[in-house]
């Protein structure tokens, strides 16, 4: 789709076609603005994660795309859950959800996307793509491409390019801190004993502090198996995390009977998680940033699927103030800051206070669990979620 030498004019150009950037693209689907999306990659692609995705990426899906949660419901990757069972020293305890959550792997769900943006909007789509320099002056934001003599231009531009961003990488002073980034890993596996398609599960140990290993039923009969800590307690014990994760299953009698026919699908595959404990400057001159760009995921789960989508709405909503007031300055952009904050960050922060005193006090763990065995407090728990 580029021309040798050319220069492509757009009004807003998105970096990343996940979760939070195909969101973006689809909230402006009635806009009027011509808009572009840009990822390094081809499609479909893979990207290492947990893929649990909570009913608050669905809602606001089908809050801009009316019908979405019926079609996403039908994709035949689709995982509905409706139960989660915890597995603590031995013992277990079944939370029946009144919200469901859903699993799809990360190549067909962002194809899935993609494709949404394809059908509903007007969207010029660029995968095979690196963006290489992002440049902003008087005149909005100007993007050279690895390998490639095209330039790209706009008047804002949404990082939507995860962990690894180079909107956030070349627009803030943002850098890597260990105490708020999460290092982990993940594996399929299939032959799982006592999986089913609508009940994840989670096994905690107290061998590494805080921490869980999850068990997510994926399509096919697989499911995905992963486990995580914070990259300070990473580096200060030394920790191989691929060997840590073979050694949980040795420490659970639970675990080890349920995998000891499993098939692994694959090799185990490390990534990093940016967590909203710390989540630095998400806008600026001329820019947003969305999803793990802006260290938007949750801080005690790890999971990010759902702030991803939730804030590129955002991010679309603060696109359509700037082109109304033809202002793209970062006092115009404080208004996102502002919504990020109420809609999100504000939950962020509960959930990493949250994490500090378990750290601390890791006994609370045990009387959590043991008041999770009454009716009444799970049922409450269960209409909290």
């Amino acid at each position: 789709m580029s021309d040798a030498g050319s220069v492509k004019h757009y009004d807003v150009l998105i970096i990343g076609a996940g979760p939070g950037g195909c969101s973006t693209a689809i909230a402006l689907k009635d806009a009027g603005l011509r808009v572009a999306m840009i990822d390094k990659s081809k499609f479909p692609r893979d990207k290492v994660c947990g893929e649990l995705m909570h009913r608050k990426a669905v809602e606001t899906l089908n809050t801009i795309l009316p019908g979405f949660e019926q079609t996403f419901k039908a994709f035949p990757k689709t995982l509905v859950l409706k139960h989660t069972q915890i597995n603590y020293k031995g013992q277990l305890i079944q939370f029946d959800w009144k919200n469901e959550s859903y699993t799809c792997p990360r190549m067909d769900l962002d194809n899935f996307l993609l494709g949404q943006v394809k059908e509903h909007t007007n969207t010029d789509i660029f995968t095979s793509t690196a963006p290489d320099k992002i440049t902003v002056n008087n005149d909005g934001v100007t993007i050279t491409i690895k390998d490639s003599p095209t330039v790209y231009t706009g008047k804002i531009v949404i990082g939507a390019d995860g962990a690894n961003s180079v909107v956030a990488k070349q627009l803030t002073e943002r850098s890597i801190n260990r105490k708020h980034y999460l290092g982990a890993v993940r594996a399929y596996y299939s032959n799982v004993k006592d999986t089913h398609p609508d009940i994840s599960q989670v096994f905690f140990s107290p061998k590494y502090g805080l921490n869980y290993l999850w068990v997510f039923p994926v399509e096919g009969g697989k499911v995905n198996v992963g486990f995580g800590l914070l990259s300070q307690n990473i580096a200060d014990k030394k920790i191989n995390l691929k060997d840590a994760f073979y050694e949980y299953f040795k420490q659970s009698p639970e675990l080890s009977a349920k995998f000891k026919d499993a098939v692994q699908e694959g090799p185990l595959e490390g990534f990093g998680v940016p967590l909203g404990s710390s989540i630095g400057a998400p806008s600026g001159n001329c820019f947003l940033l969305v999803g793990d760009a802006a260290s938007l995921s949750n801080p005690l789960s790890g999971t990010g699927i759902g702030n991803a989508v939730l804030s590129g709405k955002l991010a679309a909503d603060q696109a359509l103030r700037c082109f109304k007031t033809n202002d793209f300055s970062p006092s115009a952009m404080l208004q996102y800051d502002a919504d990020l904050q109420t809609a999100i960050v504000n939950d962020l922060v509960k959930s990493y206070n949250v994490q500090r005193t378990l750290s601390k006090l890791p006994f609370i763990l045990d009387v959590v669990f043991w008041l999770g065995k009454f009716e009444k407090v799970k049922k409450y728990i269960q209409s909290m979620v």
